[in-house]
């Protein structure tokens, strides 16, 4: 992912503690992107942003249909975005490969997280992984170890990028 100057610009400008924006920079930014600069936003509200973003990007790459059953809006079944893998490092929360796109009931609440019957669990975890295949499952498995930082604002600026690539 290659950032441009004004987007790196930006991303030093938000990591600035408690200083303001130059007007210049204001000027630039308005000028390349036509958009006012808005100050940081807390970190709450960045998070957010970036689950928001993420959640759309999965629906929108499988065109808002399940990735299992096939069935979406017009069947009437309300889709969910789910993570592969659970989230337990920034990395993985906001890796598109870790996305699946449900059912909301019968696949993710019933299915993937059905606390009432682990063999129903097992099962539907298990036709995720024969639907993405062995190789990215031990992928995204290796990642849960992975302790690195990462920058929110980046977080936000890649799927901002790779939701407008689809």
């Amino acid at each position: 992912m290659e950032l441009t100057a004004i987007e790196r610009e930006a991303i030093r400008q938000m990591n600035r503690k408690k200083e303001k924006v130059s007007k210049k920079f204001r000027k630039e930014y308005k000028k390349e992107t036509g958009k006012q600069y808005r100050q940081k936003s807390s970190v709450p509200n960045l998070k957010k942003e970036c689950d928001d973003l993420w959640t759309e990007l999965i629906k929108k790459r499988a065109s808002y249909r399940s990735e299992l059953s096939g069935r979406g809006k017009r069947e009437g079944v309300i889709i969910t975005a789910h993570h592969i893998v659970g989230k337990p490092n920034i990395k993985l929360r906001y890796l598109v490969e870790n996305g699946i796109c449900l059912e909301n009931h019968s696949e993710h609440i019933f299915g993937v997280h059905n606390k009432f019957n682990p063999v129903i669990s097992n099962e539907k975890q298990n036709e995720i992984i024969n639907y993405i295949g062995k190789e990215r499952w031990e992928y995204l498995k290796a990642l849960r170890a992975d302790k690195s930082k990462t920058d929110l604002a980046l977080v936000k600026i890649y799927l901002q990028k790779e939701l407008r690539n689809i």
